[in-house]
């Protein structure tokens, strides 16, 4: 079962009222410091006679329900409830009317200061809503890194790394507090990120170590402050179990042991899987999935899965580094590559269109550039054309009939 790290009276309490409680690490350091940190101000201490003078009939009555805001972990880090987010409109579709038309952009391991920064400046300037799969060991300070029992590999093993430091922890944590309360989603990355053919891969874990790595990211996220040392810091708005769904390190993991304990965990969707310009629809597990879809890569005369690393191997073979010419190439083929999928699909079936990206500046920043072009240009040549996060998928998707659901599938895959 998910482990958690808020007290059991709480969880309870939660669980009545059916409360639900992303893989470049370096990012900047400036902004808040650990000092500068203060408590929730929704916490309140007792007073001392209080304390030492219960009366007894309030001894027996029943504890308060926890509300939002409280705080909860060690060292009070993350809320107990989870805050609302501002709403999405949701529209339930009559049938036969056309859908909006639905762009989901999402980000592994989600850790840069300066590139999370970015994304949500881009995102303020036309609404949009952006999905953040957060790597749980961005949140880990690299002194504390043998906290982190890796599955499969000595205590402390990690394909990307730790946090330089508490500050850059505690930057990060106001980065995560800000998105969430500007409607972005926090889904999770995981941890390590070993991979095939490293041992210890996420291919070869069963149901243990897919359970420990789903407690570990709780722990980690949820005890951000104790164990970084933050004495009082500003919390964040949400716990771990706000997370709906996630992307496995490289697309990794057999399903049929993981998709269980992603099921157990309260998750709703996952984003791992290969797809097509086609409208999702839900596994056998009743997850919803949200995949990389196949798209042409433009210039290049193939085509690949929709993320930037897939790209990246379609347009310079997989290296990070080029001269500015190819940059440039690679720059302009991406952002030709999203609009032409996107117009496909506007004046098509309307499916949703995935696209994944790492917090990189791979080959001059193209990748970083092409998305915050696109971004901005789709929102302004497509009037009913939304940039939401997986969650609000979710969301719409859910809020639909299913009838009308059934026959959007039915439309079959976009080609074009």
């Amino acid at each position: 079962m998910r482990a958690r790290v808020v007290v059991p009276l709480l969880l309870a309490l939660a669980a009545t009222l059916g409360l639900v409680l992303g893989a470049v690490l370096p990012g900047s350091s400036s902004a808040p410091t650990a000092s500068d940190a203060s408590p929730s101000a929704s916490s309140t201490d007792a007073s001392p006679s209080d304390a030492a003078s219960p009366d007894p009939e309030s001894a027996s009555a029943s504890p308060a329900i926890p509300e939002v805001g409280d705080v909860t972990g060690e060292g009070g880090g993350v809320s107990a409830v989870n805050l609302p987010q501002p709403e999405l409109e949701i529209t339930k579709l009559a049938p036969g009317e056309e859908p909006p038309q639905f762009v989901v952009i999402s980000f592994d391991g989600s850790c840069s200061n300066d590139i999370i920064r970015h994304y949500m400046d881009t995102a303020d300037q036309v609404g949009a809503r952006l999905t953040f799969f957060v790597s749980g060991l961005c949140l880990l300070p690299e002194e504390q890194r043998y906290l982190y029992e890796t599955p499969g590999r000595d205590a402390g093993s990690s394909a990307i790394g730790f946090a330089d430091d508490a500050q850059e922890v505690v930057q990060r944590v106001a980065n995560y507090k800000e998105a969430y309360e500007k409607g972005h989603e926090i889904g999770t990355h995981f941890l390590g990120h070993w991979c095939e053919p490293n041992d210890g891969a996420v291919n070869s874990w069963g149901t243990a170590e897919w359970e420990s790595e789903f407690s570990q990211d709780i722990g980690f996220m949820d005890n951000w402050a104790a164990n970084n040392g933050v004495a009082s810091p500003t919390p964040l708005p949400f716990n771990h179990g706000v997370m709906m769904g996630a992307r496995t390190p490289c697309l990794e993991g057999q399903r049929d042991v993981m998709y269980p304990v992603f099921v157990e965990n309260g998750f709703k969707y996952d984003a791992s899987n290969p797809g097509v310009l086609q409208w999702p629809t839900k596994n056998d597990y009743g997850l919803w999935e949200f995949p990389l879809q196949t798209m042409k890569v433009v210039g290049y005369d193939r085509s690949n899965l929709s993320m930037d690393y897939n790209f990246l191997c379609a347009q310079n073979d997989c290296k990070q580094e080029a001269d500015q010419a190819t940059c440039d190439r690679i720059e302009q083929s991406t952002y030709d590559s999203l609009m032409a999928a996107v117009n496909a699909l506007y004046n098509g079936n309307r499916a949703p269109l995935f696209f994944g990206n790492h917090f990189n500046t791979w080959v001059c920043g193209a990748y970083q550039n092409a998305l915050t072009r696109f971004i901005i240009d789709a929102s302004a040549q497509y009037p009913d054309l939304k940039f939401v996060s997986n969650a609000d998928l979710v969301k719409w998707l859910e809020a639909q009939d299913p009838a009308v659901l059934n026959k959007l599938v039915a439309q079959g895959v976009q080609s074009y």
